[in-house]
């Protein structure tokens, strides 16, 4: 049953990137999820790289096995760190939409430009080369191996080709790749993109409070 444990889970940091404000519904949903070993910290105030790189921090300076990053707009299924984990896989990152068009997953194939992945299997455990953070967990040995500044920013840098160009997410995918790692999506891990344009399973729904 959805929240049930059959093992005991590794020590886990979730981290939750808020601007103070959450739908209710998003609230109600972080009371459902099941996070036994874990710990949850609140990080707020703080552009997006900063933020992420703050949680990476707290993850190497203890003894956290995983970093899971739960967006405030992100509405997970209670199992997913149960769901997520068990892949014992090094990236991988739950389902949701955007809510700007095009509605598609957050997921990517790397390309001139990118291209949006829409074709696989719901349920099904696909690679992509770019995803969100909206609901991503990283194993412990990432962190230690991709350098630092993990996640950085790059729309605004004036240094950079335009293909370069990109938000901090998508950066850290492709200094993890570059490391050699792969990135992965459990299509079965069906999150709502919440808000006042809320998006799942590709389409918008009104924001529910």
């Amino acid at each position: 049953m959805p929240g049930s444990w059959e093992y005991e889970p590794p020590l886990c940091y979730v981290a939750i990137l808020t601007r103070g404000t959450v739908p209710v519904k998003w609230a109600r949903s972080l009371r459902e999820l099941v996070l036994p070993n874990s710990t949850i910290g609140f990080i707020a105030g703080m552009p997006f790289d900063h933020a992420r790189n703050t949680a990476v921090e707290t993850v190497l300076k203890n003894n956290f096995k995983w970093l899971l990053f739960l967006d405030d707009d992100v509405i997970a299924p209670p199992n997913v760190l149960e769901t997520l984990t068990r892949h014992e896989l090094d990236i991988v990152s739950g389902l949701y939409y955007r809510r700007n068009i095009p509605i598609t997953p957050v997921m990517m194939r790397e390309g001139i430009p990118p291209s949006y992945i829409t074709d696989f299997t719901p349920g099904s455990l696909i690679e992509a080369d770019l995803v969100g953070c909206g609901c991503l967990l990283i194993h412990r040995r990432v962190l230690e191996t991709v350098p630092s500044p993990w996640f950085e920013w790059r729309l605004d840098r004036k240094d950079l080709p335009e293909n370069e160009k990109c938000s901090e997410d998508f950066a850290f995918c492709r200094n993890a790749k570059k490391s050699g790692f792969k990135i992965y999506v459990d299509t079965s891990v069906s999150c709502e993109h919440a808000g006042y344009a809320g998006s799942r399973n590709g389409r918008f729904e009104p924001l529910e409070i």
